[in-house]
């Protein structure tokens, strides 16, 4: 009997438990800090991977054990936990996080709270970034987002270059470009990645944040994370947009008649060919009806296509994302183009309570038909060609053979497109891994691993339709380039806190990483046929070069930190780290960048309790040492070269001798940049308006310079720590949540201004850059100096003071006649030479900002950004030509019946004196662009199949309000020129130096998008 009361009590006891754990049904609202419905708040069964997300109208339900903890968590607001206790009905409130200061921001090797940062970073959430239409990378996604971040399309080409300055420019010699790390792993390729992959990004500005990086960090450190999965996460998302783009032309062309009349009047301009009548065009050649337009003839509406698949889930053990993503855009240049599949995968796994790894891959490929736009006027130019050729030719003959000029000499621009293949493929792969182990409560160590590796291949191909394709039986070239990038670092971390007042945290570990650079290429020429291409070099009968390197290089690196902060109201920092690179010469091969940065939270002072001003407030100091060792891999060696000898005189014979421009220098060093920041963070009411100012200091010293040697050393040019530069600038930004509530209304606004001087250049004082050819039959001329006691950027030339009028005599230009451009005699020594040559502007702005505002209502969603320079100058090279005999300018130079003007009579080129290098032709390149408008609609769309369904229109470039008169007021040919893409092992000296010149750019375009956001 006994025995039967027990099982009766254990059967009712069972069943009261099981009644317990019942899944129910719970469903409920999650509202904002306002009241208002909060969409996409996460909600999970904790310990579980049941999970749920709120509709637009902030609804959720969920299936849940009634004796189970939900969590509700939606970015930038406290996390809670509710208890269900047999609720079937839950409505939660969530909060913000503390003004958003508890936000985890990546510091290098760690994170630490916003509001514990004592450098000067700027974060940016994956929604802040600049998306859709034709940004294609890192670099377009960031454009005017954060102050002392300027951000300057080289070129507007499909996959065309992005250059990036972060407080300036450091070096001459060396690159300016800022170091980027994705997922802790450290590359020089992070911009080229697909930016829907971004989960966010930190930009460390000061020494104090990126002296961690040490001899890579003197430019700046971009960190970026990629999108992860979240335990009970469980979706799939859909970005796709389609873009058209149209030219947007600035030019007002001469059309046929004009340009041949033009033609024989400047002939007639000539010395002794002032009575020639049709010394260009003859009479039956004017009475020609052809007059094309080379630009309409060889552009065409641009296309962007966008893909963007991605998976998320997980449990609390473990987590997957993966995404595939397709970008391919269709120039507006004909025959122009650039694609680029891309596939991520990111795993996170918890083994157990004390050990966690994870993987993160990707691949992807990059594929474009590319063009030269640099500064030259090779027939391969093809914008120099478009923007320069002669109207009267047609665009095909009537045999349909491409029509040439007379003589039929070169091709028409639109043979130069269609005729050449240049194509570029680029593979890139990353692999890396993690393993953490908690050692003890505080103690964790972190090991990571990866590799890196990249692929570019060109193949380019003039057929035998083309002018010099036809002389030489269609001219070929392939060449390879790969780059193999391995890692291995460790490091521990270990948290403690004392007494609540005193928290540390300490990190220290150890890097090594190997680079291994490879590249090969092979050029011929005489096919018997087209049909191959490139991709038969056997089949040509002439091998015109072979060439082929291979180069290694290693980083070896000690690095520490030390965080201390006291009371939560003093914070201290302290980081070092020892870097060592085969690069340097024996002498040097260890270079130790140390920094040191304090915060004051005066906001958590006594005396700060009864006011009402501010919200937030804290000031920040900071100094550190960083340095640059992008340089050549054996740039501290001898090196040599090959060449050719002839002992007979017919006959040459392969050799090698010393480079004379690599001598060994074993006391090669780093460049050293020392740079000291203050700044402010503070906020006011309720830090709905927040805002930060920083001021810095950079100082960069042993600058790495060639510079010219004395004939009896044996050699002509060595590179040599020799100079000084620096960097003075203010940043300013302003954050404001102007309207709450249904309607809302957010700005964002940033301010940077940075001053840049040449301090020291050793025994010189002044280092000239030479500039292109504009026509063929004049010589190069210096543009630009490097100068002491001036910025970089420093635009050199003659200073015209206007035309020649008949009566008129000017002593310095004795020999000019009526119509003859004038210059200034600035050293007054009565006659215009070279020595008149003076600094005729400058082309880094002095102002740069952004300005976004962002605006909510119900459904709907609008953001305006705007960006722009101001103060800058840029020497318009392409008018040069231009204002000579192509566009409607031309037509008012001077003649005797035309003096009112400043065009001379037979412009620059064919003058005595001077120039054509001259300030007529530096512009002021400021300008205002409204970038980018969305608006946007998300469908009260909440079914079994969709999460959210979102469709927005996009505008790019509405307007741009400028001075400017070419293209686009924000090109940089020098830096083109120096793109990978174009020349592998470009000048970098003349990139950094010479920035400010614009000739033979890709032209703008203005382009709408409509896109769609899903997620089933």
């Amino acid at each position: 009997m006994k025995k039967r009361i027990i099982y009766l009590l254990i059967s009712i006891l069972g069943v009261s438990q099981l009644a317990q754990a019942q899944d129910l049904s719970v469903h409920g609202t999650v509202f904002d800090e306002n009241g208002g419905p909060l969409p996409g708040a996460s909600i999970v069964v904790k310990g579980t991977t049941i999970g749920a997300q709120s509709d637009f109208d902030g609804n959720y339900s969920i299936e849940a054990p009634s004796n189970a903890t939900l969590i509700f968590s939606y970015i930038g607001y406290q996390t809670i936990e509710l208890p269900v206790n047999g609720q079937t009905s839950i409505n939660v409130d969530l909060q913000i996080s503390a003004s958003e200061l508890d936000e985890v921001v990546l510091i290098g090797y760690g994170s630490q709270k916003k509001s514990d940062l004592t450098g000067a970073i700027t974060s940016l959430a994956s929604d802040e970034l600049n998306k859709g239409g034709a940004i294609s990378n890192v670099g377009q996604a960031i454009q005017g987002k954060a102050a002392g971040v300027v951000v300057t399309q080289n070129s507007k080409a499909p996959g065309g270059s992005t250059s990036i300055r972060i407080r300036g420019s450091n070096s001459i010699s060396s690159t300016n470009e800022p170091l980027y790390v994705v997922d802790g792993f450290p590359t020089e390729s992070g911009i080229d990645m697909n930016p829907d992959d971004i989960a966010s990004m930190e930009i460390l500005k000061d020494a104090s944040a990126t002296a961690i990086y040490g001899s890579r960090g003197a430019n700046g450190v971009v960190l970026i994370t990629t999108k992860r999965a979240k335990a009970g996460q469980s979706d799939v998302s859909f970005n796709t947009y389609l873009a058209t783009q149209k030219v947007v032309n600035p030019f007002n062309m001469l059309d046929g008649q004009d340009y041949m009349q033009l033609a024989n009047a400047l002939y007639k301009e000539i010395p002794g060919q002032e009575n020639q009548e049709n010394g260009v065009y003859t009479q039956s050649q004017l009475n020609s009806t052809v007059n094309t337009d080379w630009i309409d003839a060889t552009t065409r509406n641009g296309l962007i296509q966008s893909y963007n698949f991605q998976f998320r889930g997980g449990s609390e053990k473990t987590k997957v994302l993966s995404s595939l993503g397709y970008f391919d855009q269709a120039g507006i240049l004909k025959n122009t183009n650039f694609s680029r599949v891309s596939g991520r995968v990111n795993v996170d796994q918890e083994i157990s309570d004390r050990v966690k790894t994870g993987v993160s891959v990707m691949a992807q490929r990059e594929s474009s038909n590319y063009q030269i736009y640099d500064g030259n006027i090779l027939n391969s130019n093809v914008l120099y060609s478009i923007l320069t050729y002669d109207p009267t030719v047609p665009i095909y003959n009537a045999d349909g053979s491409f029509g040439r000029p007379p003589g039929g000499r070169g091709d028409n621009p639109l043979a130069n497109l269609i005729a050449r293949e240049n194509e570029v493929q680029k593979d890139k792969f990353n692999g890396s891994m993690y393993l953490e182990l908690t050692i003890m409560e505080g103690l964790k160590a972190r090991f990571n691993a990866g590799t890196e590796i990249r692929h570019d291949q060109l193949g380019a191909y003039l057929s035998k339709d083309s002018y010099q394709g036809s002389i030489d039986g269609g001219v070929a070239n392939v060449s390879d380039h790969s780059l193999t990038h391995n890692l291995v670092e460790a490091f521990v971390t270990y948290d403690k806190t004392w007494n609540v007042k005193h928290v540390f945290q300490l990190m220290g570990g150890y890097s090594y990483e190997k680079y291994i650079n490879e590249s090969k290429g092979v050029n011929v020429y005489g096919f018997s046929t087209d049909l191959y291409g490139f991709n038969n070099l056997g089949a040509a009968s002439t091998i015109s070069g072979v060439s082929s390197s291979k180069s290694e290089n290693l980083l070896a690196s000690f690095f520490g930190r030390v965080n201390y902060t006291f009371d939560n109201k003093y914070l201290f920092t302290v980081t070092v780290r020892a870097d060592g690179s085969s690069r340097f010469g024996e002498d040097n091969k260890w270079g130790v960048f140390p920094s040191g940065s304090f915060a004051w939270k005066l906001i958590n002072e006594p005396f700060m309790e009864n006011q009402n001003a501010f919200s937030d407030l804290k000031l920040r100091a900071g100094y550190g040492k960083t340095g640059n060792e992008r340089i050549g891999n054996y740039a501290s060696y001898g090196l040599i070269s090959n060449t050719q000898y002839t002992y007979d005189g017919n006959t040459n014979t392969s050799g090698t001798i010393l480079n004379s421009s690599s001598p060994e220098n074993s006391k090669l060093k780093w460049e050293t940049t020392s740079q000291y920041n203050v700044g402010i963070d503070a906020g006011i009411l309720d830090n709905r308006v927040t805002f930060n100012i920083d001021g810095y200091y950079k100082k960069t010293n042993d600058l790495l310079i060639r510079i010219n040697l004395p004939m009896y050393s044996g050699y002509t040019q060595g590179l040599n720590n020799i100079g000084a530069i620096e960097n003075t600038g203010l940043e300013f930004g302003i954050e404001s949540k102007n309207f709450v509530g249904d309607f809302t209304w957010n700005t964002r606004l940033n301010l940077a201004m940075n001053r840049n001087e040449v301090l020291n250049l050793g025994d010189q004082t002044e280092i000239l850059l030479t500039s292109s050819k504009p026509i063929g039959n004049v010589s190069e001329e210096n543009y630009a100096t490097i100068r002491v006691g001036e910025p970089l950027g420093s635009l050199y030339g003659y200073k015209y003071i206007g035309v020649l009028q008949a009566g008129e005599t000017y002593s310095p230009q004795p020999n000019s006649v009526p119509g003859d451009p004038k210059f200034e005699d600035l050293n007054g020594d009565g006659i215009i030479t070279s020595d008149d040559r003076d600094i005729i502007g400058s082309a880094y702005p002095k102002l740069n900002f952004g300005f976004t505002n962002n605006f909510t209502y119900k459904n709907f969603d609008l953001s305006v950004f705007f960006y722009g320079n101001v103060g800058n100058d840029l020497l318009n090279m392409t008018r040069m030509n231009m204002e000579w005999n192509r566009t409607v300018a031309s037509l008012n130079r001077w003649t005797p019946q035309n003096t009112d003007t400043d065009l001379p009579r037979n412009g620059f080129f064919y003058s005595q004196y001077g120039g054509y290098i001259n300030s007529h032709f530096i512009e002021d390149a400021s300008f205002l662009r409204l970038q980018n408008l969305t608006l946007g609609y998300t469908l009260p769309l909440k079914t079994d199949i969709f999460n959210s369904f979102r469709v927005y229109l996009m505008a790019e470039n509405l307007f741009t309000i400028t001075n400017y008169s070419g293209w686009d007021p924000e090109v940089n040919t020098k830096a083109y020129e120096n793109d990978q893409l174009v020349k592998y092992g470009g000048n970098s000296q003349t990139a950094n130096a010479g920035a400010g010149m614009d000739f033979n750019s890709y032209p703008t375009m203005r382009a709408f998008t409509f896109g769609l956001n899903v997620t089933f």
